[in-house]
């Protein structure tokens, strides 16, 4: 293999290799193969045309794209694997002038695994704040979260919609004086009554019925703060898609004993307080966890390459765009709910990516130099864990789970390193309080409660 590495600097390796012009020519006939078949030369079957009068007609460069693309990705891990070079990106690849019979230069830039130099491991100094107690506030507003959780809902098909309802439907507004939509939206749900639309936009809806069409005419306020609508009248086209009566369990014994593994509602309180507490202690273990890598983070000398970093936030925002999906909203309406941006959320998945990207290694090193191992019991209870969260049945978790076995090794492996940096850590109690939202948890997370 005729490769050589140029230099390797910040986590970035810089080589060359050279495609033989033998080797590029089979490439050549092979696109020629490939793309004959889209050119019509009078006198020739479609696709029968020889290659030569094809490249005189249309020019040498109409097969080279395919060309390049059928020979140059082969070629490139040949010689990764002839440098013995570890890629942990996407690779910036330069091919350079193509001369017929001649052989070809191409130059390549790479981010690698970056070599690490781990710092100080033991007494690492960190700071958490102190965990405060659960009050009736907070368990209330718990047991308000089960009560809309476990809500009831009567579908309406047939019926008309009342105060009260909930009604599911498209719409498309347009403004005078404009030919466009200036917006639309599929799947609104609005609860009649709440009004938190324009004046009078609700009453149009009472006694409305799944499937119905309709148009709802309003005027915005001569004060509506996008200016280019203030005073202006606007049509709504409305497509009614779902009605729906919820209901609000009451808070009282029987709800308590059909949600939780309780006798009562009291019991359901001291239930809810001992979760809240149990969650409190897991997350100021998880923010103490976060501290000390942190903290061993800035002792340790390694550089990752931003296009690393910014390759693991789109997955990272990819992912909770789907999540959102899942679930029936959009990032969009996310940002709405958080009174946020696009722009702060880009610049949180950066630092979370960084964080994320750049702590792997530390613990991969971390784990090579300090030899911690899993046994078979730890990983059959780590892959059977692994396998419920994903919602995959546990039995024969290590066969279905393939790969992912060896992501699940890793991090079983990790969390014996970061354990052993937190009980060799020097950890102090700040004086303030942790904030109460510690303690104010999704009423999913409290699932030992419910049934």
């Amino acid at each position: 293999m005729n490769a050589t590495l140029e230099k390797t600097e910040n986590s970035e390796a810089y080589f060359d290799f050279v495609i033989e012009a033998e080797k590029f020519e089979k490439s050549i006939e092979k696109s020629y193969k490939k793309n004959a078949k889209n050119y019509n030369i009078p006198g020739f079957r479609q696709g029968s045309a020889p290659r030569a009068m094809l490249e005189s007609k249309f020019g040498p460069e109409i097969f080279l794209a395919d060309a390049i693309d059928f020979v140059v990705p082969d070629e490139y891990y040949a010689a990764i694997k002839h440098l013995e070079l570890k890629p942990i990106g996407e690779p910036d690849i330069e091919v350079g002038y193509i001369l017929k019979g001649e052989p070809i230069n191409v130059k390549v830039r790479v981010p690698v695994k970056p070599e690490v130099i781990l710092g100080k491991l033991e007494g690492l100094e960190i700071s958490v704040p102190k965990i405060n107690e659960v009050t009736e506030k907070d368990i209330e507003k718990y047991l308000q979260a089960l009560r809309s959780k476990n809500k009831i809902v009567i579908d309406k098909p047939t019926e008309p919609a009342v105060l009260g309802d909930t009604v599911t439907f498209d719409y498309k507004c347009t403004v005078e004086d404009s030919d466009s939509d200036i917006d639309s939206q599929e799947d609104f749900k609005l609860v009649l009554g709440s009004d938190i639309l324009f004046p009078g936009f609700e009453d149009k809806l009472l006694g409305v019925k799944k499937g119905d069409k309709l148009n709802v005419e309003i005027s915005f306020p001569k004060e509506y703060q996008v200016p280019q609508l203030a005073g202006k009248k606007a049509l709504f086209k409305v497509l009614v898609k779902k009605i729906e009566n919820i209901q609000i369990r009451e808070l009282n014994d029987q709800f308590a004993q059909e949600i939780g593994n309780v006798n009562n509602l009291e019991e359901l309180r001291l239930e809810t307080k001992k979760e809240l507490l149990e969650m409190a202690y897991q997350r100021s273990s998880n923010e103490q966890k976060q501290a000390v890598i942190k903290k061993l983070m800035d002792t340790c000398v390694f550089f990752v390459p931003e296009s690393v970093i910014m390759e693991q936030a789109h997955m990272m925002l990819e992912q909770f765009s789907n999540e959102l999906a899942s679930q029936g909203g959009s990032v969009e309406q996310y940002l709405q709910m958080t009174n946020s941006n696009l722009a702060i959320l880009k610049k949180q998945m950066w630092e979370d990516a960084k964080f994320l990207t750049k702590s792997r290694y530390i613990f991969e090193k971390l784990i090579e130099e300090r030899g911690f191992e899993v046994n078979e019991e730890e990983l059959n209870y780590g892959l059977e864990s692994f396998a419920t969260s994903i919602g995959m049945d546990k039995e024969n978790a290590r066969e279905n789970l393939g790969p992912l076995v060896e992501k699940v090794l890793f991090d079983l492996k990790a969390d014996k390193a970061a354990q052993y940096l937190m009980d060799h850590a020097v950890i102090s109690i700040a004086e303030e309080e942790r904030a109460t939202q510690i303690l104010k948890g999704d009423a999913g997370e409290c699932a030992t409660i419910v049934k």
